[in-house]
């Protein structure tokens, strides 16, 4: 192969992988709520329970089979031997067996052991739903908060710029003699605030940047760009979803009341096993054995073993006659069990629709501030620029310029506060309904 070939693919190979690494440089919502839902620590956590659930489960099965066991066990005896006229012998002897057990009944108790072992890796499996679930809304959330924080930064850089031209215009003003030290100290003082919002808006900013960052569980070196889409009014005029249709469906689908209400079958099962106390346990046994003696004066080995060789078999039957109360308060500490576990899930299900009621409270009074803050926006706008204007030709004072600026100010950072509480409802709403969140 010609050597200008080989450089022309490695050229391309190059060009292709610092292509791929751009486009992955840029994280959007999916991308970080996809990573956090696998890499989070707690997340992790979570599955590795699950996954010692399932080693119960196995543990629970095994008991349902006999056991069987050998030992092998050697000593060496010294004491006086009559035969010998008392004087000290030492022999060395050897004991060999295999045992096995069955427990062939006891009251179903470890027939539920393995329902509960089962039962109980279920609700793990839904435990580690839910972490993901809630790293989910907390990216959700978090995220929001910057695209806020990146907008509230561009409209503050727009207004350090405007009141920078002021500045320098009253500063022609206060020269030509038209204005006193005093305005111009007061435009000046305004031209201050404004930098000094604009420093806050940069360090909210990064602190949500930084917050995001540690929820993803990324390292200090690691380089994180979130992508900003631009959202438009399309995705504030979105339908509201019916509060009672999202609770309806969220029911059916969030792990955290499935996991409740399988709490109640788990308490059920424990009440079953602590009834299973009060049957008898029946179980089989069995063993085989023999020994030997070395001595010069005993016969050959295969001859002991063959004569020492014993077999045994046999039924154990236990019936708990008197048990100190122990089983009678095992049943009423599953009853009271029971209870909790249903008073737990009446619980959950309450937390959702106080949840998913606040989300759409939230959503509704959002759109409507959003729609309400345009108004005023537009409003607050047209003042501030008629006022500039004016002040320009000397026809209005700093005091009512430096008024109409601040006005203006507040009415973009309400536009944002409602543009961005609406739109995080109007996510988690369709999040608890069952559809991925994506901007």
């Amino acid at each position: 192969m010609k050597v200008w070939y080989i450089r022309l693919l490695i050229g391309l190979v190059i060009i292709t992988s610092t292509c791929n690494l751009s486009a992955q440089q840029k994280w959007t919502l999916r991308d970080c709520i996809d990573y956090a839902r696998r890499e989070n620590i707690q997340v992790k956590k979570a599955r590795i329970t699950a996954e010692s659930s399932g080693v119960d489960i196995k543990q629970a099965e095994a008991e349902l089979f006999p056991s069987f066991s050998g030992s092998v066990s050697q000593s060496y005896n010294h004491a006086k031997d009559a035969a010998n006229d008392y004087k000290y012998k030492g022999l060395f002897g050897g004991q060999y067996s295999l045992n096995a057990n069955w427990t062939v009944f006891n009251g179903k108790q470890n027939v539920n052991k393995v329902k509960q072992a089962q039962l109980e890796k279920e609700s793990k499996d839904l435990y580690a739903q839910e972490q993901q679930n809630s790293i989910e809304i907390y990216i959700t959330q978090t995220y929001m908060q910057l695209l806020y924080a990146r907008e509230s930064i561009k409209n503050n850089e727009n207004i350090v710029e405007t009141s920078a031209a002021q500045l320098q215009q009253t500063k022609d003003f206060l020269d030509a003699g038209s204005i006193t030290l005093a305005e111009y100290a007061q435009v000046e003082s305004q031209y201050s605030s404004d930098k000094y919002n604009l420093v806050l808006a940069q360090n909210s900013y990064d602190n949500y940047l930084l917050q995001l960052k540690q929820l993803l569980e990324l390292d200090i070196m690691d380089e994180f760009e979130p992508d900003f889409p631009n959202i438009d009014d399309n995705e504030i005029e979105t339908l509201i979803p019916s509060k009672y249709e999202v609770y309806h469906t969220a029911l059916q689908i969030m792990p955290e009341i499935k996991s409740n209400k399988l709490g109640i079958d788990i308490a059920e099962i424990e009440k079953s096993t602590a009834k299973g106390g009060y049957l008898p346990t029946i179980s089989l046994n069995g063993s085989l054995g023999t020994s030997n003696t070395w001595n010069s004066s005993y016969p050959a080995l295969s001859t002991q073993l063959n004569r020492n060789f014993n077999q045994y078999i046999g039924v154990t039957v236990s019936i708990p006659i008197f048990d100190n109360r122990k089983n009678k308060s095992n049943v009423e500490r599953a009853n009271l069990q029971i209870k909790t576990a249903e008073l737990s899930y009446t619980q959950a299900q309450k937390d959702l629709f106080s949840t998913i009621e606040n989300l759409y409270q939230d959503a509704v009074s959002g759109r409507s501030n959003y729609n309400a803050a345009k108004d005023k926006l537009a409003s607050s706008e047209l003042s501030y620029r008629l006022v500039r204007e004016q002040y320009e030709l000397g026809m209005r004072n700093t005091v009512e310029l430096t008024t109409e600026q601040n006005n203006y100010a507040n009415a973009l950072q309400e536009l944002l506060q409602a543009k961005y509480t609406a739109l995080l409802s109007l996510k988690l709403l369709n999040f608890y309904q069952g559809q991925e969140i994506t901007l």
